[in-house]
């Protein structure tokens, strides 16, 4: 069989593993679309898949090389936990590590032994596991800007939003995939290429921050994920967003039902760059959860009532793009005039 051959089996086989099986419960969008109906559609597993389909177009490298490049590829997003991205930082709380770092944690966990499918093909767990968590000579190729994950995730997000209110995309994943190199673990890109991806990626971001509904979900869920905390065991991460989604509604069913019926507003959306002197240490991930705290006790409020997003990504650092939500069960607007008089301030608030 040619190496290429090999590849696609070694594809094949790893799509019908456990910890690849679960990306089909994991939405493409960090708001699944049952809750955010305007984000972009498909799962995980549709992203992985198309992922490692994309490795085979980057060329050189020896055989192990190829087929531990797509073993990563394929992998890369075995780690996420339900809603990815807004369960990283609990995540990182508990296990000291993000999705990147958790794929050989997946692979502990689930119920059968998915690693037997890449000791078959002559690969290593321990090795596959720091491509994707970078640090190898390969990651750059799965964990770069721009890489096949994110090549495919921009693309993906523009042509699956309702009513591609985006527009066309610019560019093609296969284009990024083909201007990477096995033999260097570097991507070559011209610049007008990736100018376009660029121009590309900005658009999906903008369009989700602006998002009112998206965001909204976005923060409540990680509101929910920062009182559970002390409740949660190491195995929420191996949930659905369903499975996930239930376990909220049992511990905080008004919070569960409040985003089912969209009765949060956001009431303040502020940019980060605008903080002054101790404000920005007070927005820090770790002082969240005591400025949620400190709202809801000024204002006699249940701990479900409020939540706060400070983390977005940065599209380019000099910009500034970190964005402050501030999120109210039925838009109640006094918690709103606090929290802008502590942003607004160059004076310490946590002590």
């Amino acid at each position: 069989m040619t190496v290429k051959g090999q590849r696609l089996e070694l594809l094949r086989h790893l799509c019908k593993t456990w910890v690849v099986q679960r990306l089909k419960y994991i939405d493409l969008s960090v708001v699944p679309r049952w809750l955010g109906p305007l984000v972009p559609i498909g799962s995980r597993y549709q992203h992985s898949t198309a992922v490692g389909k994309l490795s085979l177009l980057v060329s050189g490298g020896t055989e192990h090389d190829q087929l531990l490049l797509t073993s990563s590829a394929v992998l890369h997003d075995v780690g996420n936990g339900p809603f990815p991205h807004i369960s990283d930082r609990l995540m990182e709380e508990m296990l000291g590590f993000r999705h990147e770092g958790a794929v050989k944690f997946t692979f502990e966990n689930s119920p059968v032994n998915d690693s037997l499918v890449l000791e078959d093909y002559g690969l290593d767990l321990d090795e596959v596991s720091a491509v994707v968590r970078g640090g190898h000579r390969l990651s750059p190729l799965v964990n770069g800007r721009p890489d096949l994950d994110n090549s495919d995730n921009i693309y993906r997000g523009m042509m699956t939003i309702p009513g591609r209110p985006l527009g066309e995309p610019s560019y093609r994943p296969s284009e990024i995939a083909a201007s990477m190199s096995l033999e260097t673990g570097k991507t070559e890109l011209s610049e007008n290429l990736r100018r376009r991806w660029l121009a590309d990626r900005e658009k999906v971001y903008r369009y989700l921050w602006e998002n009112r509904l998206n965001m909204v979900c976005w923060t409540m869920l990680g509101r929910a994920l920062r009182i559970m905390k002390d409740e949660i065991p190491p195995r929420f991460f191996l949930m659905t967003n369903r499975q996930a989604f239930d376990l909220i509604k049992l511990r905080l069913p008004k919070l569960a039902r409040g985003l089912k019926n969209n009765q949060y507003k956001i009431v303040l959306d502020r940019s980060y760059r605008l903080f002054k002197g101790e404000a920005q240490k007070f927005l820090e991930p770790k002082n969240l959860r005591k400025i949620e705290e400190e709202l809801c006790r000024e204002f006699s409020l249940e701990d479900w009532s409020l939540g706060l997003t400070v983390d977005q990504p940065r599209i380019k650092a000099e910009d500034g793009h970190w964005r402050v939500y501030l999120v109210v069960y039925k838009g109640i607007e006094k918690p709103k005039g606090l929290l802008d008089d502590i942003l607004s301030s160059s004076e310490t608030f946590l002590h």
